[in-house]
């Protein structure tokens, strides 16, 4: 009798050491999302990138509700207010969009189902009849400016710039406030919802230039092989290569990594990492004698 307890606490053990911070996984299943059904919160107002991004995963259905800042939108898909949001997490020219990576890794009960790649073209918005010449402030998400950093440094040196909340509440104060002496750096779409002109088009800095979408809901993380898989491992940067390594070994190919600090003690992080070519077995075989803490985001498709 003690040696078959002795056993079951020995494998019990072993189970919660292996998966221990991840939550329910839906076994073998891929996404399943109804967009005609979706209600999606989402950095507003009207006509942010988020918003293309919404209206592009869920093919301009369902009902999108926008709200002042990443960290309110993602409160309404907790609060049950919505069943996705959408955040930005990484842009080609200004990297890691860290407040929203924060944001996704203090809400332990969401998961990934999916992610949009959107092409980023900023403009320069202004009040009809604007001249270059007299424009002294800009307004832009910081985003928005470092995309455009090298052209204001050409055109625009003595302007004062001054972040908004998004591109489009950076539009939105241009247009409210009918000063011919203020400029936005904004979407295209902007000038239609705000009653702007485009002054300089294509003003970033890289004509590559894309941002990367989080599709989040509240469901358990899919598991069914997909074009992503992502998790957050946590831990100490010594056991990083070991671990990069074990991923290069079962095939597994890293698209991101993005680490933002456990605020524990020095050289601890959170490591965002995201991933193609991994099945979930993999990613299971990865959580196995590692001294990372895991939390499994789901796998999910791309568009």
């Amino acid at each position: 009798m003690k040696k078959t307890v002795s056993l079951l606490l020995a494998f019990m053990l072993c189970v919660s050491l292996i998966g221990c911070s991840d939550q329910n996984v839906a076994e073998g299943t891929p996404v399943q999302i109804d967009c005609d059904a979706a209600t999606v919160s989402y950095l507003g107002p009207e006509g942010t990138y988020t918003q293309e991004a919404c209206e592009k995963f869920f093919d301009g259905k369902g009902s999108y509700l926008p709200y002042e800042t990443v960290p309110k939108a993602v409160q309404a898909l907790t609060e049950g207010e919505s069943n996705y949001a959408v955040i930005p997490q990484e842009n080609t020219i200004g990297g890691a969009v860290i407040d929203y990576v924060d944001t996704l890794i203090a809400n332990e009960n969401v998961s990934v189902v999916g992610e949009v790649e959107l092409p980023i073209s900023q403009n320069l918005l202004v009040l009809p009849g604007t001249a270059l010449e007299n424009i002294k402030t800009v307004y832009s998400h910081k985003q928005g400016i470092a995309q455009g950093k090298e052209w204001l440094a050409k055109n625009l040196p003595n302007a004062d710039v001054i972040e908004a909340s998004s591109t489009a509440e950076g539009a939105k104060t241009v247009a409210d406030g009918k000063d011919k002496s203020c400029a936005a750096i904004a979407s295209a779409g902007c000038a239609d919802v705000y009653g702007l002109e485009i002054l300089a088009a294509g003003i970033q800095n890289n004509d590559k230039n894309k941002t990367r979408f989080y599709v989040l809901s509240k469901d358990v993380p899919a598991t069914a092989a997909s074009d992503r898989l992502a998790f957050i491992a946590s831990g100490s940067a010594k056991d990083l290569p070991k671990l990069t390594a074990e991923m290069d070994k079962l095939g597994i190919t890293l698209v991101a990594l993005h680490d933002r600090p456990e605020k524990t003690e020095l050289g601890n992080y959170h490591y965002l990492i995201e991933c193609s070519a991994c099945s979930y077995e993999n990613y299971q075989k990865l959580t196995q004698d590692s001294n990372f803490t895991f939390r499994y985001l789901g796998s999910y498709s791309v568009k």
